[in-house]
Protein backbone atom coordinates (compact mmCIF):
# COMPACT_ATOMS: atom_id res chain seq x y z
CA UNK A 1 0.00 0.00 0.00
CA UNK A 2 1.28 3.45 -0.90
CA UNK A 3 1.56 5.57 2.24
CA UNK A 4 1.28 8.88 0.41
CA UNK A 5 -0.70 9.18 -2.80
CA UNK A 6 -1.63 12.09 -5.04
CA UNK A 7 -4.97 12.55 -3.28
CA UNK A 8 -3.41 13.21 0.09
CA UNK A 9 -0.73 15.38 -1.49
CA UNK A 10 -3.57 17.64 -2.68
CA UNK A 11 -4.99 17.65 0.85
CA UNK A 12 -1.62 18.76 2.21
CA UNK A 13 -1.32 21.53 -0.35
CA UNK A 14 -4.80 22.85 0.43
CA UNK A 15 -4.09 22.65 4.17
CA UNK A 16 -0.89 24.65 3.83
CA UNK A 17 -2.46 27.22 1.52
CA UNK A 18 -5.54 27.73 3.67
CA UNK A 19 -3.40 28.19 6.77
CA UNK A 20 -1.38 30.89 5.03
CA UNK A 21 -4.46 32.66 3.69
CA UNK A 22 -6.28 32.68 7.03
CA UNK A 23 -3.16 34.07 8.70
CA UNK A 24 -2.89 36.75 6.03
CA UNK A 25 -6.56 37.63 6.51
CA UNK A 26 -6.14 37.88 10.28
CA UNK A 27 -3.17 40.21 9.84
CA UNK A 28 -4.97 42.35 7.24
CA UNK A 29 -8.09 42.74 9.39
CA UNK A 30 -6.44 43.29 12.76
CA UNK A 31 -7.76 46.84 13.01
CA UNK A 32 -11.24 45.32 13.37
CA UNK A 33 -10.45 42.54 15.83
CA UNK A 34 -7.27 43.92 17.36
CA UNK A 35 -9.06 45.04 20.51
CA UNK A 36 -9.33 41.37 21.40
CA UNK A 37 -6.63 39.62 19.37
CA UNK A 38 -3.58 41.86 19.71
CA UNK A 39 -1.00 41.17 22.39
CA UNK A 40 -1.14 44.66 23.91
CA UNK A 41 0.97 43.75 26.94
CA UNK A 42 4.55 44.22 25.74
CA UNK A 43 6.05 44.68 29.21
CA UNK A 44 5.35 41.31 30.86
CA UNK A 45 8.03 39.02 32.25
CA UNK A 46 8.37 37.05 29.02
CA UNK A 47 7.59 39.77 26.47
CA UNK A 48 10.30 40.40 23.88
CA UNK A 49 8.34 42.38 21.27
CA UNK A 50 7.65 46.11 21.20
CA UNK A 51 4.70 46.20 18.81
CA UNK A 52 1.30 44.58 19.47
CA UNK A 53 0.88 41.53 17.23
CA UNK A 54 -2.18 39.31 16.63
CA UNK A 55 -1.80 36.22 18.81
CA UNK A 56 -4.55 34.20 17.16
CA UNK A 57 -2.53 32.12 14.71
CA UNK A 58 -4.18 29.08 16.23
CA UNK A 59 -7.36 30.01 14.37
CA UNK A 60 -5.56 29.55 11.05
CA UNK A 61 -4.07 26.23 12.12
CA UNK A 62 -7.40 24.89 13.36
CA UNK A 63 -9.33 26.04 10.28
CA UNK A 64 -6.74 24.67 7.87
CA UNK A 65 -6.75 21.30 9.63
CA UNK A 66 -10.55 21.28 9.46
CA UNK A 67 -10.46 22.08 5.74
CA UNK A 68 -7.82 19.41 5.17
CA UNK A 69 -9.79 16.80 7.11
CA UNK A 70 -13.03 17.63 5.28
CA UNK A 71 -11.28 17.47 1.92
CA UNK A 72 -9.57 14.17 2.78
CA UNK A 73 -12.90 12.69 3.81
CA UNK A 74 -14.68 13.95 0.69
CA UNK A 75 -11.93 12.48 -1.49
CA UNK A 76 -12.36 9.13 0.28
CA UNK A 77 -8.94 9.22 1.91
CA UNK A 78 -8.95 6.40 4.49
CA UNK A 79 -7.58 8.66 7.22
CA UNK A 80 -9.80 11.70 6.68
CA UNK A 81 -12.29 10.66 9.36
CA UNK A 82 -9.55 10.02 11.93
CA UNK A 83 -8.02 13.40 11.18
CA UNK A 84 -11.39 15.07 11.73
CA UNK A 85 -11.95 13.10 14.93
CA UNK A 86 -8.57 14.15 16.31
CA UNK A 87 -9.37 17.78 15.57
CA UNK A 88 -12.72 17.45 17.35
CA UNK A 89 -10.90 16.00 20.36
CA UNK A 90 -8.58 19.01 20.32
CA UNK A 91 -11.53 21.40 20.71
CA UNK A 92 -11.47 21.75 24.53
CA UNK A 93 -7.78 22.59 24.81
CA UNK A 94 -7.78 24.80 21.71
CA UNK A 95 -10.89 26.66 22.84
CA UNK A 96 -9.45 27.25 26.31
CA UNK A 97 -6.24 28.60 24.82
CA UNK A 98 -8.03 30.80 22.31
CA UNK A 99 -10.32 32.23 24.98
CA UNK A 100 -7.24 33.06 27.04
CA UNK A 101 -5.77 34.83 24.01
CA UNK A 102 -8.94 36.88 23.56
CA UNK A 103 -9.94 37.55 27.17
CA UNK A 104 -6.82 36.94 29.33
CA UNK A 105 -9.21 35.54 31.93
CA UNK A 106 -8.94 31.75 31.63
CA UNK A 107 -7.13 30.32 34.64
CA UNK A 108 -4.22 27.90 34.38
CA UNK A 109 -6.34 25.31 36.17
CA UNK A 110 -9.12 25.63 33.59
CA UNK A 111 -6.67 25.29 30.72
CA UNK A 112 -5.12 22.23 32.35
CA UNK A 113 -8.56 20.67 32.77
CA UNK A 114 -9.30 21.36 29.10
CA UNK A 115 -6.09 19.65 28.00
CA UNK A 116 -6.97 16.63 30.14
CA UNK A 117 -10.45 16.56 28.60
CA UNK A 118 -8.97 16.55 25.09
CA UNK A 119 -6.64 13.70 25.98
CA UNK A 120 -9.50 11.73 27.51
CA UNK A 121 -11.68 12.26 24.44
CA UNK A 122 -8.91 10.92 22.21
CA UNK A 123 -8.58 7.83 24.39
CA UNK A 124 -12.25 7.02 23.92
CA UNK A 125 -12.66 8.05 20.28
CA UNK A 126 -9.32 6.97 18.78
CA UNK A 127 -8.04 4.50 21.37
CA UNK A 128 -4.99 6.74 21.80
CA UNK A 129 -3.78 5.37 25.12
CA UNK A 130 -0.34 4.37 26.31
CA UNK A 131 -0.24 0.77 27.49
CA UNK A 132 3.49 0.47 28.17
CA UNK A 133 6.42 2.87 28.29
CA UNK A 134 9.42 0.51 28.23
CA UNK A 135 10.12 1.17 31.91
CA UNK A 136 9.57 -1.91 34.13
CA UNK A 137 8.02 -0.30 37.20
CA UNK A 138 5.75 1.99 35.20
CA UNK A 139 4.76 -0.83 32.88
CA UNK A 140 3.65 -2.87 35.89
CA UNK A 141 1.53 0.00 37.17
CA UNK A 142 0.06 0.57 33.72
CA UNK A 143 -1.37 -2.93 33.72
CA UNK A 144 -4.15 -1.23 35.65
CA UNK A 145 -6.30 0.42 32.98
CA UNK A 146 -7.24 3.47 35.02
CA UNK A 147 -3.60 4.25 35.83
CA UNK A 148 -2.68 3.90 32.15
CA UNK A 149 -5.47 6.32 31.27
CA UNK A 150 -4.35 8.84 33.89
CA UNK A 151 -0.73 8.56 32.81
CA UNK A 152 -1.70 9.13 29.18
CA UNK A 153 -3.73 12.22 30.07
CA UNK A 154 -0.87 13.55 32.19
CA UNK A 155 1.69 12.94 29.44
CA UNK A 156 -0.45 14.55 26.73
CA UNK A 157 -1.21 17.54 28.94
CA UNK A 158 2.48 17.91 29.70
CA UNK A 159 3.44 18.05 26.03
CA UNK A 160 0.60 20.50 25.31
CA UNK A 161 1.86 22.91 27.95
CA UNK A 162 5.51 22.40 27.01
CA UNK A 163 4.91 23.83 23.54
CA UNK A 164 3.43 26.93 25.13
CA UNK A 165 6.57 27.20 27.29
CA UNK A 166 8.92 27.32 24.28
CA UNK A 167 6.70 29.74 22.33
CA UNK A 168 8.80 32.84 22.96
CA UNK A 169 10.77 33.54 19.78
CA UNK A 170 9.50 33.91 16.22
CA UNK A 171 9.14 30.48 14.67
CA UNK A 172 10.67 28.53 17.55
CA UNK A 173 7.62 26.61 18.79
CA UNK A 174 6.00 26.06 15.39
CA UNK A 175 9.29 25.13 13.74
CA UNK A 176 10.21 22.77 16.55
CA UNK A 177 6.84 21.02 16.28
CA UNK A 178 7.29 20.73 12.50
CA UNK A 179 10.67 19.07 13.05
CA UNK A 180 9.34 16.77 15.78
CA UNK A 181 6.34 15.76 13.67
CA UNK A 182 8.83 15.06 10.91
CA UNK A 183 10.69 12.68 13.20
CA UNK A 184 7.52 10.89 14.30
CA UNK A 185 6.28 10.78 10.71
CA UNK A 186 9.55 9.24 9.55
CA UNK A 187 9.18 6.44 12.09
CA UNK A 188 5.55 5.96 11.05
CA UNK A 189 6.63 5.76 7.40
CA UNK A 190 9.25 3.11 8.18
CA UNK A 191 6.62 1.18 10.15
CA UNK A 192 4.11 1.42 7.31
CA UNK A 193 1.63 3.35 9.48
CA UNK A 194 -0.27 5.57 7.06
CA UNK A 195 -2.58 7.08 9.69
CA UNK A 196 0.16 8.51 11.89
CA UNK A 197 2.15 9.56 8.83
CA UNK A 198 -0.84 11.46 7.42
CA UNK A 199 -1.60 13.09 10.78
CA UNK A 200 2.01 14.22 11.09
CA UNK A 201 2.07 15.59 7.55
CA UNK A 202 -1.25 17.37 8.07
CA UNK A 203 0.09 19.08 11.17
CA UNK A 204 3.28 20.03 9.35
CA UNK A 205 1.33 21.56 6.46
CA UNK A 206 -0.89 23.64 8.76
CA UNK A 207 2.11 24.90 10.74
CA UNK A 208 4.17 25.72 7.65
CA UNK A 209 1.38 27.94 6.33
CA UNK A 210 1.43 29.81 9.64
CA UNK A 211 5.22 29.99 9.73
CA UNK A 212 5.34 31.77 6.39
CA UNK A 213 4.04 34.87 8.20
CA UNK A 214 5.48 34.20 11.65
CA UNK A 215 9.10 33.43 10.82
CA UNK A 216 11.21 35.44 10.86
CA UNK A 217 9.30 38.74 10.96
CA UNK A 218 6.64 37.87 13.55
CA UNK A 219 3.57 39.24 11.77
CA UNK A 220 1.32 36.86 13.73
CA UNK A 221 1.80 34.68 16.81
CA UNK A 222 0.56 31.22 17.75
CA UNK A 223 -0.95 32.43 20.99
CA UNK A 224 -2.01 29.97 23.66
CA UNK A 225 -4.64 28.48 21.36
CA UNK A 226 -2.15 27.74 18.61
CA UNK A 227 0.51 26.45 20.98
CA UNK A 228 -1.96 24.16 22.72
CA UNK A 229 -3.31 22.84 19.42
CA UNK A 230 0.19 22.21 18.06
CA UNK A 231 1.21 20.51 21.31
CA UNK A 232 -1.92 18.37 21.34
CA UNK A 233 -1.37 17.28 17.74
CA UNK A 234 2.25 16.38 18.49
CA UNK A 235 1.38 14.49 21.67
CA UNK A 236 -1.40 12.46 20.09
CA UNK A 237 0.68 11.56 17.06
CA UNK A 238 3.28 10.25 19.52
CA UNK A 239 0.71 8.27 21.52
CA UNK A 240 -0.92 6.81 18.41
CA UNK A 241 2.47 5.83 17.00
CA UNK A 242 3.27 3.88 20.16
CA UNK A 243 -0.19 2.33 20.50
CA UNK A 244 -0.32 1.17 16.88
CA UNK A 245 3.32 0.05 16.72
CA UNK A 246 4.28 -1.76 19.95
CA UNK A 247 7.80 -2.50 18.71
CA UNK A 248 8.65 1.23 18.55
CA UNK A 249 10.59 2.28 21.64
CA UNK A 250 8.81 4.75 23.90
CA UNK A 251 12.21 6.28 24.59
CA UNK A 252 12.72 6.97 20.88
CA UNK A 253 9.40 8.82 20.77
CA UNK A 254 10.37 10.70 23.93
CA UNK A 255 13.66 11.65 22.29
CA UNK A 256 11.72 13.07 19.35
CA UNK A 257 9.78 15.33 21.74
CA UNK A 258 12.47 15.83 24.38
CA UNK A 259 13.35 19.51 23.85
CA UNK A 260 10.08 21.11 25.04
CA UNK A 261 9.55 18.39 27.66
CA UNK A 262 13.02 18.90 29.15
CA UNK A 263 12.69 22.68 28.96
CA UNK A 264 9.47 22.53 30.95
CA UNK A 265 10.78 20.11 33.56
CA UNK A 266 14.04 21.98 34.05
CA UNK A 267 12.23 25.32 34.27
CA UNK A 268 10.01 23.99 37.05
CA UNK A 269 13.06 22.66 38.90
CA UNK A 270 15.00 25.90 38.43
CA UNK A 271 12.19 28.10 39.68
CA UNK A 272 11.11 25.96 42.62
CA UNK A 273 14.37 24.41 43.83
CA UNK A 274 16.98 26.99 42.81
CA UNK A 275 15.23 30.35 42.75
CA UNK A 276 12.66 29.42 45.42
CA UNK A 277 9.73 30.94 43.56
CA UNK A 278 6.46 29.52 42.28
CA UNK A 279 7.26 26.94 39.58
CA UNK A 280 4.63 28.59 37.37
CA UNK A 281 6.15 32.06 37.69
CA UNK A 282 7.15 33.39 34.24
CA UNK A 283 10.71 34.58 33.71
CA UNK A 284 13.22 35.18 30.92
CA UNK A 285 15.61 32.37 31.79
CA UNK A 286 14.44 29.77 29.28
CA UNK A 287 17.17 28.62 26.96
CA UNK A 288 15.66 30.52 24.02
CA UNK A 289 15.77 33.75 26.04
CA UNK A 290 19.42 33.16 26.90
CA UNK A 291 20.37 32.32 23.31
CA UNK A 292 18.53 35.44 22.13
CA UNK A 293 20.35 37.51 24.73
CA UNK A 294 23.65 36.05 23.55
CA UNK A 295 22.93 37.01 19.97
CA UNK A 296 21.66 40.44 21.01
CA UNK A 297 25.27 41.60 21.29
CA UNK A 298 24.98 41.93 17.52
CA UNK A 299 22.83 44.97 18.22
CA UNK A 300 26.13 46.82 18.26
CA UNK A 301 26.13 46.41 14.49
CA UNK A 302 23.62 48.16 12.25
CA UNK A 303 23.04 44.99 10.25
CA UNK A 304 21.49 43.07 13.15
CA UNK A 305 17.75 43.88 13.25
CA UNK A 306 15.56 42.16 15.81
CA UNK A 307 14.03 39.77 13.28
CA UNK A 308 17.51 38.46 12.46
CA UNK A 309 18.21 37.80 16.14
CA UNK A 310 14.96 35.85 16.38
CA UNK A 311 15.81 33.89 13.23
CA UNK A 312 19.28 33.04 14.54
CA UNK A 313 17.89 31.96 17.91
CA UNK A 314 15.19 29.71 16.46
CA UNK A 315 17.47 28.14 13.86
CA UNK A 316 20.16 27.44 16.48
CA UNK A 317 17.73 25.56 18.71
CA UNK A 318 16.21 23.80 15.71
CA UNK A 319 19.62 22.22 15.10
CA UNK A 320 19.42 20.61 18.53
CA UNK A 321 15.89 19.38 17.80
CA UNK A 322 16.98 18.01 14.42
CA UNK A 323 19.82 16.11 16.05
CA UNK A 324 17.32 14.42 18.36
CA UNK A 325 15.18 13.36 15.39
CA UNK A 326 18.16 11.93 13.53
CA UNK A 327 19.22 9.83 16.52
CA UNK A 328 15.67 8.71 17.34
CA UNK A 329 14.83 7.70 13.77
CA UNK A 330 18.09 5.78 13.38
CA UNK A 331 17.49 3.64 16.46
CA UNK A 332 13.77 3.76 17.13
CA UNK A 333 13.48 0.02 17.84
CA UNK A 334 16.30 -0.10 20.40
CA UNK A 335 15.26 0.98 23.90
CA UNK A 336 18.71 0.18 25.30
CA UNK A 337 20.17 2.73 22.90
CA UNK A 338 17.44 5.34 23.22
CA UNK A 339 17.45 5.58 27.03
CA UNK A 340 21.04 6.88 27.29
CA UNK A 341 20.38 9.16 24.32
CA UNK A 342 17.58 10.85 26.25
CA UNK A 343 19.96 11.30 29.18
CA UNK A 344 22.62 12.60 26.80
CA UNK A 345 20.21 15.29 25.66
CA UNK A 346 19.87 16.44 29.26
CA UNK A 347 23.65 16.71 29.49
CA UNK A 348 23.85 18.57 26.18
CA UNK A 349 21.13 20.97 27.34
CA UNK A 350 23.03 21.74 30.53
CA UNK A 351 26.32 22.19 28.69
CA UNK A 352 24.63 24.83 26.54
CA UNK A 353 22.48 26.38 29.26
CA UNK A 354 25.05 26.80 32.04
CA UNK A 355 27.52 29.12 30.27
CA UNK A 356 24.69 31.15 28.73
CA UNK A 357 23.09 31.63 32.15
CA UNK A 358 26.45 32.41 33.72
CA UNK A 359 27.20 35.14 31.19
CA UNK A 360 23.89 36.87 31.87
CA UNK A 361 23.67 38.12 35.46
CA UNK A 362 20.51 40.07 34.68
CA UNK A 363 17.51 39.65 32.43
CA UNK A 364 18.12 39.96 28.68
CA UNK A 365 18.06 43.47 27.30
CA UNK A 366 17.99 45.00 23.83
CA UNK A 367 16.12 42.04 22.42
CA UNK A 368 12.76 43.63 21.77
CA UNK A 369 11.41 43.24 18.27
Amino acid sequence: MRLLDATFAVVLGITLGSSFMVCAALIATQKWHGRFSLDHDTTGAQKIHRQPVPRVGGIAIALSLAIGAALAYSLHSPDGLSMATLLICATPTFAAGLLEDLTKQISVRMRLAASMASALATIYLLDAQLVEVDTPLLDTLMDFGMLAMLFTCFAVSGVINSINIIDGVNGLASGSVVIMLGGLGSIAWMQGDSLVLHLCLGGIAALLGFMALNYPFGKIFLGDGGAYLAGFWLAECAVLLLKRNPDVSTWAVLLCCIYPVWETGYSMYRRHMVNRVNSGMPDMLHIHHLVLHHYSTLREHAWAPSWLLHAMTSSSIWMMVLLCQAVAVSGYLDTALMMPCVMAFGLLYQLIYAPLAGSSSKQPQNILG
